[in-house]
Parts: structure tokens; sequence; C-alpha cells
């Protein structure tokens, strides 16, 4: 059986918990660690049974409360090479933290953990397959400027993914970020858009995913209900009903979601 939830989600910080028969994993700490563990009891996740901290790389919004959560769990870290040499330069870890790197399949707290390199603008970064001891498949999936052939390969035949969905094409284009952001943000080391996050979700309903969480969304260039209803119309125009082929949920920015148990 396995258990997922977005602690928090959104371009001001970001949190994942994934859990499996024998113990569970985070994805990020981008936000502080009284809002982690506020969030792990809201949604039943005892910290205890908590066997690492994967970190998909290194901005802010997604290691923000890593190094206060440390001395709360002291549990090991994992993540690329590159990523962790950041985060020990960088004053992010407090002393003596146990650190692994993650860049090929590996087993953490009974769950497979497979990292795959993603297209966005830091030093390596990545998202991760989990697969629990029952053989549910979770995708992480954000941060992203393009859905490579590797991210692809990577979701495709999961039971769940949580995928970026980061902006408006139309939002970003008339709002007030400079032009040198907005073009990172659309460039292919950038973010994922609403249209493009729909039509890789086409490709995954396909594959057999019946799990769809969107994330990771921008509060100046994208409204929930505007990435939820462009996923929506791009599924349905291949086939595919919300509530028969597929759930459909957008993450909360600043809340846990209720925890989904699968």
């Amino acid at each position: 059986m396995a258990r997922f939830c977005t602690l928090y989600s959104g371009s001001s910080g970001n949190c994942t918990y994934v859990g499996g028969g024998r113990g569970g994993l985070l994805v990020d700490a981008g936000v502080s660690c009284k809002a982690i563990l506020d969030g792990l009891a809201q949604v039943g996740a005892e910290t205890s049974a908590i066997a690492g901290i994967l970190i998909t790389h290194e901005h802010v919004d997604h290691i923000r409360g890593l190094k206060v959560l440390l001395k709360k769990l002291k549990v090991p870290v994992y993540s690329a090479a590159a990523t962790l040499d950041y985060l020990v330069r960088g004053g992010w870890l407090p002393p003596g933290a146990q650190l692994t790197e993650l860049s090929s399949p590996m087993e953490i707290g009974g769950m497979e953990v497979v990292p795959f390199e993603t297209s966005h603008d830091g030093a390596a970064p990545q998202g991760y397959r989990l697969t629990t001891g029952d053989g549910r498949r979770i995708g992480v999936a954000t941060d992203l400027g393009q859905v490579t052939d590797g991210v692809d390969r990577a979701l495709s035949g999961c039971d769940l993914v949580l995928l970026e969905s980061n902006y408006d094409p139309g939002m970003l284009a008339c709002g007030p970020y400079p032009y040198y952001l907005k073009k990172r943000i659309s460039s292919q080391l950038g973010h994922l858009s609403n249209d493009d996050c729909a039509a890789q979700l086409v490709r995954l309903v396909e594959s057999g995913t019946t799990r769809l969480v969107l994330a990771h969304l921008s509060q100046e260039n994208n409204l929930p209900q505007l990435a939820f209803e462009t996923a929506r119309s791009e599924l349905l125009a291949a086939g595919c009903r919300q509530g028969e082929d597929y759930l459909l949920q957008v993450a909360s920015r600043k809340t846990p979601d209720p925890m989904i148990v699968f």
C-alpha cells in the first residue's frame, strides 16, 4: 500500500511525502522545519517512520528548511553529487549530516528509488520514481523546462504522477515579470507550462497512470482552476474522462493535501 501527500507545492516552497509499507520519504524541504513537521502531523505521517530526504535540486524553494529539519529528524539526505556539494559549500546542512549520492536505483525505506535527470537550470536537477514494496509506482517531476525522453520513460507506467504545471503562457507574457525572467521560465531549462504539462498527462494516462497531481504552480503566472481545466480539456480531447479513466487534482500551495492511499 502506498501513501502520497503534497505538504506544500509552489514557487514559495515544496515538500512531498511518499510512504510505503515499511517507512516514508520526503521529497524536498523547501519550507520551514516547523511547517513540515506541522504538515506531517496534520496528515498522520509519523516522523519516526521517515527514512530519508530526497532533494531534487538546490534552489531555495526546495531546501529552505533542510538544515533545521535535519537537526530534528537526523535522517540521510539523498541527491545528485553536484547538489550535495552545493549544500555542503553553501552551509545548508548541520554538522554531521549524512549524505548519500543518488545516481542509480537504490532501496531507501523499503522503496526502490530511481533518479532521473530533469531539464532545469540547477547543478544536477533530478526527479524520482519510487516503487513501494507491493509494486505501487510514484513519479515526482517538478522544475523542468521540457519533458525529455528520459523524463517520459521514467514517468511512463507510474500509478501516480506529480508533474509540474507552473505557468500559463498568456499570463506569463502579460504579467509583471521582467523580460529576462520570462525568458528563463519559458526556456527549456525553466519550468513546464500548463499546455506542455497537459500534453504529457495524456501520454501518462495512455500508459496506465490513473492519479495525476499538478504541482509547483506559479502564484503570479497561473491559477489552480486554469491549470486544472487546461489538463482536463486536453485529456478529454484524447478521450480520457475525469473520474472514469483518471483522477486529477491540483496540489495546494500552503496547506497539506489529504493523504492519497492506494
